[in-house]
């Protein structure tokens, strides 16, 4: 049931299945800057602790901002070097979650390759959800965290509207309608990703004072 909702709302927003960068598929999309101004590492290899936090607050208040808190989260995994099992084991350890409640198994396209692609499904209303360990994990990804979360992480809420933190650097945040993420236009105009500011713009039919 949980793939089936996730599926109907990936059409409400004009896709026939989820395509990456999904800003680029989505009929009404933002993408928002989250790295911020901080350089990415302290030192090489090591990554800038005020560059995280940055992140991590461009994030969170973009998540409690969204018109209604997400009911739904999908994880894909691609276990090509450990089993499904294990990394859903890890994924779960990483972002103090329970045991996925719908796992659905299908195959996708990467260049001239398939891959096995394994999509983690919780009901949020069903669990203690930390969105703020979560949302931790995937900015961590990319910069000595775990890849497995790295544009691979989606949080649906009513609406529909798909929040898609895909790393460190950026977040795509999907709406059923303009008018139900015209909000956070406004709010957080300031962080829309400049290379992709006149394509937003020009799908509001307002703009920001």
């Amino acid at each position: 049931m949980l793939a089936q909702s996730f599926e109907t709302a990936i059409k409400a927003f004009g896709m026939h299945e989820l395509e990456h960068p999904l800003f680029y598929h989505a009929k009404v999309a933002i993408r928002f800057e989250i790295g911020g101004e901080e350089p990415v590492y302290q030192k090489p290899g090591k990554a800038n602790p005020a560059y995280i936090s940055g992140a991590l607050t461009r994030a969170l208040s973009i998540y409690e901002a969204l018109p209604e808190k997400p009911y739904l989260l999908r994880i894909d995994i691609y276990p090509y070097e450990q089993t499904a099992e294990a990394l859903t084991e890890k994924i779960c350890r990483c972002a103090g979650l329970p045991a996925p409640h719908e796992t659905r198994t299908g195959v996708v396209e990467d260049e001239d390759e398939q891959l096995e692609q394994v999509s983690l499904y919780w009901d949020l209303s069903q669990i203690a959800f930390q969105p703020e360990t979560l949302i931790l994990e995937i900015i961590r990804g990319d910069i000595g965290g775990y890849k497995e979360f790295v544009s691979s992480v989606f949080l649906l809420a009513h609406g529909p509207v798909l929040y898609h933190l895909y790393d460190d650097r950026g977040l795509d945040v999907l709406g059923g309608t303009r008018e139900i993420i015209f909000p956070l236009y406004t709010e957080f105009n300031d962080w829309i990703l400049d290379y992709n500011l006149a394509r937003i713009d020009a799908v509001f039919p307002e703009k920001p004072e």
